[in-house]
């Protein structure tokens, strides 16, 4: 990477704490859920409740290995939505450009609730493309993130919960002050 000054630099949005915090919450709220049925599913193997009666039926140690997966899975929603509510509460998070490049500064999730805050730097000359992308599930759109892609190296993905704009309106500014810049 190259030495660059990114001091003169302006905010392109502001981060948002209270929609980490919602989002964090709702995966908690699923995770109780769901390692509730976890929960469930072992009390009813345990009391004899899944009984096979006829020969086709799943034999009753099934049932034993998916109420510890759902457990599991439950348990891993849980951590995992508590951890983005504590990661809504992090510092000096960003997402800036000027001059120089853009930077952006925000949390990474990990596995179990744990986070680490991240923070990329690129100069206008190493990006080559700013690219909005939607997710979709048979043809629903439910996520949005900005990929930057460097000229070398992995695309970095910024998803749009972080921030308060949407990422077209995001796209946009950033667009603008790259062509002001005159990349």
């Amino acid at each position: 990477m190259e030495n660059l000054d990114f001091t003169g630099m302006q905010d392109v949005t502001d981060y948002a704490p209270m929609r980490i915090v919602v989002l964090g919450a709702l995966k908690a709220i699923y995770g109780l859920f769901v390692g509730f049925l976890g929960e469930l599913t072992l009390w009813a193997a345990a009391s004899g409740e899944f009984q096979p009666t006829k020969s086709g039926d799943m034999p009753h140690w099934w049932f034993y290995i998916l109420g510890a997966l759902l457990t599991f899975g439950g348990i891993a929603l849980l951590t995992g939505g508590v951890g983005r509510i504590v990661s809504g509460f992090a510092r000096n998070c960003y997402f800036r450009a000027g001059p120089e490049g853009l930077a952006v500064r925000l949390p990474k999730y990990f596995w179990f609730g744990r986070y680490q805050i991240i923070e990329y730097r690129f100069a206008w000359s190493q990006i080559k493309g700013l690219v909005h992308f939607t997710r979709r599930l048979n043809f629903i759109p439910f996520g949005w993130e900005l990929h930057i892609e460097p000229q070398s190296g992995k695309m970095v993905s910024i998803e749009r919960h972080f921030f308060t704009d949407s990422i077209k309106t995001v796209q946009k500014r950033l667009l603008s002050i790259e062509t002001m810049v005159g990349k």
